[in-house]
This record gives C-alpha cells, sequence and structure tokens, in this order.
C-alpha cells in the first residue's frame, strides 16, 4: 500500500510529491497573502509547480528580517 505512494501514477510524477507541492504552495500563499503581497498566488503557482527552486528563494526573500 505505501509503496504506490511513492510510484511515478498516470502523470509520471508520484502522489506524494504532489502532496508535497500542494502543502509547500498553501503555505506559501497564506504567508504572503497575511504578509499583504501582492504576487501571493504567483507565488504559490511557482511553488506548486517548482517546489525545490521557488520555496528556498520565497523563503529567504521573505523572511529575512522577521521578527517572532
Amino acid at each position: 500500500m505505501l509503496d504506490s505512494i511513492f510510484e511515478p501514477g498516470v502523470t509520471g510524477v508520484s502522489p506524494f510529491a504532489i502532496i508535497i507541492s500542494l502543502y509547500l504552495a498553501y503555505y506559501v500563499h497564506n504567508d504572503a497573502r497575511n504578509q499583504n503581497n501582492p504576487r501571493a498566488l504567483l507565488w504559490a503557482f511557482a511553488t506548486f509547480m517548482a517546489w525545490i527552486i521557488f520555496f528556498p528563494l520565497y523563503w529567504y526573500k521573505n523572511m529575512r528580517g522577521r521578527r517572532q
């Protein structure tokens, strides 16, 4: 059962990778919207399509200088 999560599906991408991409895009969109970023949807779409590039880029550009 768990083996099928990691195997490529009909689209050639594993369901696990799609779930990770969706989660990261959701996180980026909510964070960007909370920070009043006018390009929140663009950041989310870019993160979904190529999260390995855009998630660290978003993190670097938008998380620097934030205080907890």
